[in-house]
């Protein structure tokens, strides 16, 4: 129990992360890591947890395995219920956006703020694949 509630809290703060899409990148938001971010917090509140598993990648840039996929949708509803008490998503803010001098990692510090008026301060870790950016699971 404790490593799943020690899983969801990590989980918690990459989704509070959240989280982001993988397609080409453009359309509406942006293909920055910043965009990335807000889009996948977005996303998550809004229960789509399959999108926001597609943003997701392992720390090398390898895509997840249909078994971990699975385990990463099904504990975003655990989650969110921690949330509940927020009354939901009002807004995400960039705080700063930190790209590698490759321009192929990058890290994003953000500002989740709740209907209730609270706040959190969380950050993402991402990494560009195939010209696209991703968030990386695990440390």
């Amino acid at each position: 129990m404790k490593k799943v509630s020690g899983l969801l809290t990590a989980m918690t703060m990459l989704f509070v992360l959240g989280l982001f899409s993988c397609g080409g990148g453009g359309g509406i938001m942006g293909n920055t890591p910043g965009d990335k971010v807000k889009k996948g917090v977005k996303l998550l509140y809004d229960k789509q947890y399959e999108a926001v598993v597609k943003m997701y990648v392992k720390k090398e840039g390898e895509k997840l395995t249909a078994e971990e996929s699975a385990k990463l949708a099904g504990m975003m509803p655990m989650a969110l219920k921690q949330k509940e008490s927020k009354q939901g998503l009002k807004d995400v803010e960039i705080i700063e956006e930190k790209i590698s001098e490759d321009g192929n990692k990058a890290t994003v510090s953000y500002k989740v703020i709740y209907n209730n008026g609270e706040t959190e301060n969380e950050s993402a870790k991402l990494i560009k694949v195939s010209g696209d950016w991703y968030l990386v699971i695990g440390n």
